[in-house]
């Protein structure tokens, strides 16, 4: 159910002064960062990633997605764990664990 939406061959950089580059990227629920093998950063999150490659140097900031992106209480923001439904759609079955999708989708079956 995760998906990796970025990888680290696929971020677009912007330089923003003496070598340093800088990519942002949102994250929704089930979607993350694949940075290298055993680095990787899940969503929901807003990521921004300093690298300067001279010095070999990486700085992550990691930040809540805002409001306007994300509503945090919507379970239709979520991916549904047990019918499958896609974030921003209703569920398509009739199982009672579709109610709790948020919660399901945080790994405990209440």
């Amino acid at each position: 159910m995760r998906t990796k939406k970025y990888t680290w061959e696929n971020l677009v950089w912007e330089e923003v002064g003496d070598g340093l580059l800088e990519c942002s990227v949102s994250l929704y629920p089930a979607e993350y960062l694949r940075i290298e093998e055993g680095w990787s950063i899940d969503g929901p999150a807003r990521v921004t990633l300093k690298w300067t490659p001279s010095k070999k140097h990486t700085r992550v900031v990691v930040k809540p997605l805002p409001a306007s992106e994300f509503n945090i209480d919507d379970p239709q923001e979520y991916p549904c764990a047990s019918c499958g439904a896609a974030r921003k759609s209703p569920c398509v079955g009739d199982d009672t664990r579709c109610m709790y999708r948020v919660f399901s989708f945080s790994g405990g079956e209440l």
